[in-house]
């Protein structure tokens, strides 16, 4: 039961910060701690993995690094141990380190890079066993690429990971394989605890493993308080636990540190009240730590101080951790949350009760950050876990084209996935939900520059349309099938499937899906120097648009006629549809979603028109503008592009 890592549960959520652990009883480690500094000073080792079984302190021996280490001005803890994408994770160091974060979720590696080789920067990345397949083969995207790409280009930042298995990686990582307490470590660790009895035995009988010591002093305390005697144990019905770890038959293929710690904590678990039982049990359900309130939620009948205080009582068992930070909160250990959802079984009722309390904690739009829907995320794990994939579905949609829109794709590809592998396996595949799902694959590999994988999921998704005889999802397919290969530079592929498209969307009198297709018919002929037919196109797509009251669609129109008419030589009439263009975004609502980006893009257009007039005072006005919009959302190519210009303008 214990042999096995707890593997990412998307969507994954990152905890991140300063170390979590506490460092209180802390003993010994004093080579591995040597060995770590070793490698922090060297010059040609940049990513160090701390590698064991759980239990043995992996977490913590990180944490003494975190904490104790000199020479690192600026450092920062990840725990992935929920399998949080890579790209939360980038996302939060940058910030952290004062580095801009880039718009494109593929540009986050080479970002999270160039930001730690600047300066000297510490990085631990927790439970990194939770973002690998069971075959140690990524199970999230960009993490394999980071780390490749780190060790090639490393700087005088140092990356260390913790983890229960090694990743597939060709080279890169010294690696530190730890093992339990040496012997007068782990007798020191039970003084400290204030055990008696045969110390030094106990400790070699366990393999020195620090949870397990721990496990053990604790249950001797809360029990025989007066008298905390290994003796004691045959008390608590462990009076055969050497027997046990001794016997070839019963450790078998086992660690014996793994059958120590399943008969320990049975002994534990025996000693609870019935409240306190129940309290583990049901707050099992949960991931990450939760606060009181939340234990309340899914166990009723009791106060909210009655809960705190039971789990400050498991606290002090080690079957939980307590974090203070601002507020009182309580996860569990790695291998205790294992053995206890084993011990839980069917969950249903807590999982529903853990929906009911996210449903009244959700936030409400406008959404600003990923924080903002993490009840979402929740509530789809949950309704996941009861199999209710429709409902799973229906929440995740709630958030998907904010989602889109803040570029966490592969936030969506990781649900929309896990979907797509349950709806293959019941053979639910011929419904919308199943083809959206698929559509979401697609857009996902498409917006991280990965064509093939998207020509793959929109193809499928062309066949699933046609088979549910959906005519607006076939003109969808077709009309993404178009935008891949416009990517791919094959323009005249591209056209092909986009006046396939709008045939469909004018006999299905789809307007919207109409002016999609016009506008992408126009990048096209655009990009092939067809000024004539792109013209028309973004023409009559204009005029769409301002029937359905779309204004980031008109104004996206009428930058693209600024583009063109400037090309052709046309200034004049280029400046009054970028001014047009502009004035629609000023006028779009705060609080709405604007296109941000265009209309930086639109500003940058507007500086080059300017210029071809000769009104410089003007085109400077524009070009600070674009350079400060695009710094805002971290371009930082643009940015460039918009000093440049300034530059040769302020050039006598």
């Amino acid at each position: 039961m214990l042999e096995r890592s707890t593997k990412a549960e998307s969507p994954g959520i990152l905890k991140a910060g300063d170390s979590p652990k506490s460092l209180a009883y802390w003993q010994g480690r004093t080579e591995e701690i040597a060995k770590i500094q070793q490698w922090l000073i060297d010059e040609n080792t940049f990513l160090i993995g701390i590698e064991g079984i759980g239990g043995t302190g992996k977490s913590t021996l990180a944490a003494k690094i975190y904490d104790e280490i000199g020479g690192f001005p600026k450092r920062f803890w990840a725990d992935v141990g929920n399998g949080a994408s890579f790209s939360d994770l980038a996302r939060k160091v940058l910030q952290e380190f004062g580095f801009s974060v880039p718009e494109q979720e593929a540009q986050l590696v080479e970002a999270l890079i160039r930001c730690l080789r600047t300066h000297q920067f510490l990085l631990i990345i927790d439970n990194l066993e939770s973002v690998l397949q069971a075959d140690r083969q990524w199970g999230s995207l960009f993490y394999g690429d980071f780390f490749n790409a780190w060790v090639e280009s490393g700087s005088k930042s140092k990356v260390i990971v913790t983890t229960r298995e090694r990743p597939e990686l060709p080279k890169g990582f010294a690696w530190l394989t730890l093992k339990g307490l040496q012997l007068e470590e782990g007798v020191a660790l039970l003084t400290t605890l204030g055990i008696r009895g045969n110390l030094a035995e106990f400790v070699k009988l366990v393999d020195g493993h620090p949870l397990l010591l721990r496990l053990v002093a604790d249950l001797l305390k809360e029990e025989y308080s007066q008298d905390p005697d290994l003796s004691r144990l045959a008390d608590l019905g462990l009076g055969n636990l050497q027997q046990l770890l001794t016997d070839p038959q019963v450790v078998g293929v086992h660690r014996r540190a793994n059958v120590g710690m399943v008969l320990v904590l049975d002994a534990s678990f025996a000693r609870l009240s019935e409240l306190q039982k129940a309290l583990l049990l049901n707050i099992s359900v949960y991931r990450g730590a939760i606060d009181s309130a939340a234990a309340l939620a899914v166990l009723l009948g009791s106060s909210e101080a009655e809960i705190e205080q039971e789990l400050r009582n498991l606290v002090k068992r080690s079957l939980l951790v307590e974090k203070l930070n601002g507020k009182r909160r309580f996860e569990f250990q790695p291998v205790v949350l294992e053995y206890v959802r084993y011990k839980a079984g069917n969950q249903r009722e807590a999982h529903q009760r853990a929906i009911n309390y996210y449903l009244l904690n959700v936030k409400q739009k406008p959404w600003q950050t990923k924080e903002d829907i993490k009840e979402y995320l929740e509530l789809f794990y949950h309704w996941f876990q009861l199999k209710n994939y429709d409902l799973a579905f229906d929440n995740i949609l709630f958030c998907n084209e904010f989602l889109t829109l803040q570029g966490y794709y592969t936030t969506l590809g990781d649900v929309y996935g896990q979907l797509r592998e349950t709806w293959d396996k019941t053979g639910e595949q011929e419904t919308w939900k199943y083809w959206f799902s698929i559509n979401e694959l697609g857009n996902t590999y498409y917006s991280l520059g990965q064509y093939k994988q998207a020509i793959e999921y929109y193809k499928q998704c062309w066949q699933i349309a046609i088979k549910i005889r959906s005519h607006n999802a076939e003109g969808s397919s077709l009309g993404n099938l178009g935008n891949v290969y416009h990517a791919l530079t094959d323009y005249q592929q591209a056209i092909f499937y986009h006046n396939w498209s709008l045939q469909i969307a004018r006999e299905n009198k789809d307007s919207n899906a109409e002016g999609t297709s016009l506008n992408n018919l126009g990048n096209a002929h655009n990009l092939l120097n067809d000024y004539e037919k792109a013209i028309k196109y973004y023409y009559l797509c204009w005029q769409i648009r301002k029937k359905t009251d779309d204004p980031n669609g008109e104004s996206n129109c009428l930058n693209n006629l600024g583009v063109i008419y400037r090309r052709l030589g046309k200034p004049k009439k280029a400046i009054k549809y970028l001014q047009q263009s502009l004035q629609i975004q000023k006028n779009i609502e705060y609080g709405k979603i604007g296109d941000r980006r265009g209309e930086a893009n639109a500003w940058l257009n507007l500086g080059g028109a300017l210029m071809d007039v000769n009104r410089k005072s003007d085109a400077l006005g524009a070009y600070r503008k674009a350079r400060e919009m695009y710094q805002k959302m971290g371009l930082d190519a643009d940015v460039q592009n918009c000093n440049n210009a300034i530059e040769r303008l302020s050039q006598p």
